[in-house]
């Protein structure tokens, strides 16, 4: 009897050590888990516009970069809308295989039918027109308008008519905070300075950006900030300047593009990993954000693209203004009018 006694107490010893010993392993598995990150990239048009383009390129730099010790992998997917973006965000979340859902378009509808069924999935929306739709969904803007201030003070340095231009998308959030900057900026060098102004109504059609970008020069504007994709044929026959939207496109066009705003979304990438490892491996667990994070030119969010071989067409006085004013923006010493209103034409 003593020696069936001592079998079943060594037994029950065993069975705690190997308890034990599950849940260390468990957690060793869960740590080295927790080091991989898959993402899969949902884009809003595709990436030959320039929205999609920049985050494509800050996932590249940030899983180059190892943020933190993770693995970060991505899959893009195309631009899909409705019904079918549910099915599709459906699918990506049901097959296990990603981590994060990152949505460079307005998906929050579809994300609120889909989150509950996914609680260890953690999606994310960048861009306006998102809402939280639940503790796994995170949101985030590209906020640029602070670098559309310095391109409103190069533009008002360089126009000779004091008309300034756009060609834009949509009056959208994070389109009419870029335009109302741009003016704000170029009034701050020339308060008689006047903006022309074009939506047309869609987030990529170059051939109506070039008839609006026409349809402006005979307006009276000699510097065109081209926000409704690359559109430079036009700027060049009308021997005028163009500023690029969210990303460096000097080498498309070196002639006639001066300058533009860049969106740098590694702060929000960071920022998103950050969030996500925080969720597994700290115990933790999903708190989505209600009020959308963005990060502008003191974080590294934001900036405008060199002027590359047009640098001589800039006079050393206007090069300092603009570095002066980006320097005290960074400072605090400048805050940038952050104005959602739609704007007109003068």
């Amino acid at each position: 009897m003593k020696l069936l006694e001592r079998w079943e107490k060594r037994r029950s010893g065993m069975t705690g050590l190997l308890t034990a010993a599950s849940v260390v392993f468990g957690s060793a598995l869960a740590a080295q888990a927790a080091e991989d990150v898959n993402i899969a990239l949902i884009y809003s048009v595709g990436p030959e516009g320039s929205w999609d383009k920049t985050v494509q390129e800050a996932l590249d730099r940030v899983a180059d970069s190892n943020p933190g010790g993770l693995t970060v992998t991505y899959d893009a997917k195309d631009a899909v809308y409705g019904d079918k973006a549910e099915n599709v965000i459906n699918l990506l979340a049901k097959s296990g295989k990603y981590d994060i859902i990152l949505s460079a378009s307005a998906h929050s509808d579809q994300i609120k039918n889909l989150h509950a069924k996914y609680p260890e999935t953690m999606f994310v929306s960048l861009g306006s027109g998102n809402y939280n739709a639940g503790e796994n969904h995170y949101l985030a803007l590209g906020r640029v308008h602070e670098a559309a201030y310095l391109l409103g003070i190069l533009a008002a340095g360089k126009s000779k008519t004091g008309v300034i231009g756009a060609v834009a998308s949509f009056p959208a959030d994070d389109v009419n905070d870029q335009l109302n900057a741009y003016l704000a900026g170029a009034r701050s060098v020339n308060p008689d300075a006047k903006l022309q102004l074009s939506f047309i109504e869609s987030w990529y059609d170059p051939p109506k950006a070039t008839e609006a970008t026409y349809a402006l020069a005979a307006a009276g504007a000699d510097v065109v900030y081209q926000m409704a994709g690359e559109v430079y044929e036009a700027c060049r026959d009308k021997d005028i300047l163009c500023f690029s939207k969210y990303r460096d496109t000097s080498s498309m066009a070196p002639d006639v593009v001066l300058s533009g705003t860049q969106l740098l979304w590694d702060p929000v990438l960071n920022w998103m990993l950050d969030e996500w490892s925080n969720a597994k491996t700290d115990g933790g667990s999903f708190n989505g954000n209600t009020d959308a994070v963005w990060f502008g030119l003191a974080e590294g969010g934001s900036d405008i693209s060199p002027y590359h071989g047009l640098a001589d067409q800039v006079p050393a006085d206007l090069q300092e203004q603009v570095e002066q004013a980006k320097a005290d923006i960074i400072a605090g010493k400048i805050d940038v009018p952050l104005i959602l209103e739609i704007p007109t034409s003068d």
